[in-house]
């Protein structure tokens, strides 16, 4: 009797190791699925898998979508349960997910490297109810590239450094065909694209004339500030540099192939378009500045982070925060910078080779007297705000008749602000 339970005892462990083994063989040979929104990460993300895959055996599958594509598979994906196991998405989009639970925190050990690695900012930009969830992989500032070569031929020796100048050179600039259709554009504005874009690409000019798009309240709620002074004169600025000056177009290529091509003279983006030009326009002579300002010395731009996130759906939850630690490791954040062009806010990380080999990168770095960082609220509706402001502008910027009509600039923002505070009243937040 005795014998029989002593082999019953060891077919229970025999089973139960076997089982463990399937397991975690099982575990072992799941595919860690990644999504992304923008694909120029790819070569990085592709290189950090392979070295996963020898490291651990691990699969790793990484899918790289358009930014506002994959913004919509987020929203679908999440309230379902079948997100991938990572994704990579901004501090504007993350608020409304966190709100409704669907996002994990980050184990104690990767949160004490967050707080230790990356610079106050950032930090600041990803707390939510005072905890971070996510791993910041990008910290972006836009900035204004200019043509060399189309400022010489137009004798102009440097970039501008206020409006006034911004005005003047993209009127020199621009180039028209003998029936007065413009052919190369002084400066190619953010006019169209759908999504948040276009309200941020606004929000930077809106920063260098003092304003926002939201304000903070005293009772810690928000409203809408860019129906104010400072919108107002960012709108009419719009407006002269596309219709009464008509130094931007509808019509002709626009933003980083646009530039790429010498279609246009000046344009703003992030940094990413210098590691592009090098393989798609290697002739182009070009330079990098802050964004000009209202008036000089009172300047700023957006600034805003990418991090990565785990759902709370996800079945390999823990080798999922491993391949994004491993991610994080300083050859991969090194070529993020160097080969795609998207910063990387680590504070233990040295960048200052990169820098010198490519000074152009330096300009998102600098943070002159008087700069405005311009950031996202940490707040669910923002990304809706943006986008429905985003859809307002896009109608402004294309309505002639606001040429030197304060009147139909100041009920533009209005009509917008009263959207916009609705939002924030429908959300409790206002």
């Amino acid at each position: 009797m005795r014998n029989k339970k002593v082999a019953m005892l060891l077919l229970l462990v025999l089973v139960v190791f076997s089982t463990m083994n399937v397991a975690q063989v099982s575990a072992k040979s799941k595919k860690i699925s990644v999504w992304i929104g923008w694909s120029q990460l790819m070569p990085v993300y592709q290189e950090a898998v392979a070295d996963y895959k020898k490291k651990t055996g691990a699969d790793v599958e990484v899918l790289a979508f358009p930014l506002r594509e994959f913004e919509r598979k987020l929203a679908v994906s999440l309230p379902a349960g079948n997100a991938p196991d990572i994704f990579v998405t901004s501090e504007y989009i993350i608020p409304q997910y966190i709100e409704a639970g669907f996002v994990s925190e980050p184990p104690k050990a990767i949160t004490k490297f967050i707080n230790s690695s990356f610079d106050p900012m950032t930090l600041e930009l990803n707390t939510f109810n005072k905890k971070i969830y996510g791993v910041p992989q990008i910290g972006i500032a836009r900035i204004l590239y200019w043509n060399k070569g189309l400022f010489k031929q137009a004798g102009l020796t440097d970039a501008p450094k206020d409006w006034n100048e911004l005005v003047e050179y993209a009127k020199k600039l621009t180039v028209y065909d003998d029936k007065g259709k413009v052919v190369r554009t002084g400066i190619s504005l953010r006019k169209f694209g759908g999504g948040s874009g276009v309200t941020e690409k606004f929000q930077i000019f809106l920063a260098g004339a003092g304003g926002n798009i939201l304000t903070k309240t005293s009772n810690g709620k928000w409203r809408a500030a860019y129906n104010d002074e400072a919108g107002r004169a960012t709108l009419k600025l719009y407006i002269d540099l596309i219709h009464k000056y008509k130094t931007d177009s509808f019509d002709t290529k626009q933003d980083t192939e646009a530039f790429a091509l010498g279609h246009t003279a000046m344009f703003i983006r992030e940094v990413w378009p210098i590691p592009y030009f090098k393989t798609t326009a290697p002739n182009i002579s070009f330079g990098t500045t802050t964004i000009p300002g209202k008036v000089a010395g009172k300047s700023g731009t957006v600034y805003s982070t990418e991090s990565a996130f785990v759902p709370k759906s996800s079945k390999n939850a823990k080798a999922a925060w491993d391949f994004i630690m491993f991610f994080n490791e300083k050859k991969y954040m090194r070529m993020m910078l160097e080969d795609i062009g998207w910063p990387v806010p680590r504070t233990n990380i040295d960048f200052s080779d990169i820098y010198k080999r490519e000074p152009a990168y330096s300009a998102a770095m600098e943070r002159p007297k008087g700069y405005v960082l311009s950031t996202y609220p940490p707040i669910a509706p923002a990304d809706e705000i943006w986008t429905k402001l985003g859809e307002r502008l896009e109608a402004a910027f294309r309505d002639s008749s606001l040429v030197d009509n304060p009147t139909g600039i100041k009920k533009v923002l209005d009509d917008a602000a009263k959207e916009t505070n609705k939002i924030l009243q429908d959300n409790g937040l206002y």
